[in-house]
């Protein structure tokens, strides 16, 4: 019989949840539709929360919701949007409607505390200098606007499990540890059903209303797992026709201004 790992034991005897909080859909730019993203949770993980954070719709939130009044899941389901500033993405949780994108970082902010809501940086030093217009591209705030915004930001994730983000994820847990002081945010980013849950938040408790008090408590840990190399594939074949898109239309009309990196290589 397999032994049970450390950590499985202390997520028992302290009673800690796991939340993956940036999961999209079919209704912005991911293959899985919402049903079997819930189908998906609740057979091959161990989530207590997750957040279908579409980009700049809540569809797919609202879409959920219908769901559970036809099947009881075991798990907790967060409002939340990843939206599109003028600046870079914001994830904003515990939404009651959504924020419309082209907003600059300091008016989605207020637009989000005006609904209660939690603010995050998510993946704040990735900058895609790719780029189609009809194509969403996963851009964070970056360095100056996050120091600059730091009072008004809620967390920060720092462990975002896309395979390609390792240095930004080192980049925005160190800034958060030393400059930004807020809740740390681990989570998958999850275009493939594959990708749910390796990446996924650390909380006392298993509720979202505990997690929220975690949040504002700056009680969280980040955490991730390992990729299987099967789940990479996949991502990889998913990945594939958006990246030569995205080749393609650079190739003609040129790549965006690079962004100042905080470190060097």
């Amino acid at each position: 019989m397999e032994k049970e790992k450390p950590l499985k034991k202390l997520e028992k005897k302290v009673n800690l949840g796991k939340a993956d909080l940036h999961i999209h859909s079919n209704h912005s730019d991911a293959k899985p539709s919402i049903l079997e993203i819930l189908e998906y949770v609740e057979e091959k993980t161990d989530l207590n929360i997750i957040a279908i954070a579409d980009h700049d719709t809540m569809d797919g939130y609202f879409e959920a919701l219908e769901l559970i009044k036809l099947k009881k899941y075991r798990f907790d389901i967060v409002p939340a949007e990843e939206i599109s500033t003028k600046e870079g993405h914001i994830l904003g949780l515990f939404l009651s409607e959504p924020i419309k994108p082209g907003l600059s970082i300091l008016q989605t902010l207020s637009e989000i505390h005006k609904q209660h809501g939690i603010a995050v940086a998510v993946h704040p030093f990735q900058h895609t200098r790719f780029k189609n217009p009809k194509m969403i591209v996963m851009d964070g705030v970056g360095f100056v606007n996050l120091v600059k915004n730091k009072e008004n930001f809620d967390a920060v994730e720092i462990v975002n499990a896309t395979p390609t983000l390792s240095e930004e994820n080192l980049s925005a847990d160190f800034i958060n540890t030393t400059l930004i002081m807020k809740a740390e945010i681990g989570s998958s980013d999850a275009h493939i059903l594959d990708a749910i849950g390796m990446g996924y938040t650390l909380f006392e408790g298993k509720s979202a209303t505990e997690l929220r008090i975690a949040i504002e408590k700056t009680q969280t840990k980040a955490m991730h797992n390992k990729w299987a190399v099967m789940a990479l594939f996949k991502y990889l074949f998913f990945f594939i026709p958006k990246g030569l898109r995205l080749g393609i239309y650079t190739l003609f009309h040129g790549r965006t201004e690079k962004k100042h990196r905080i470190t060097r290589r």
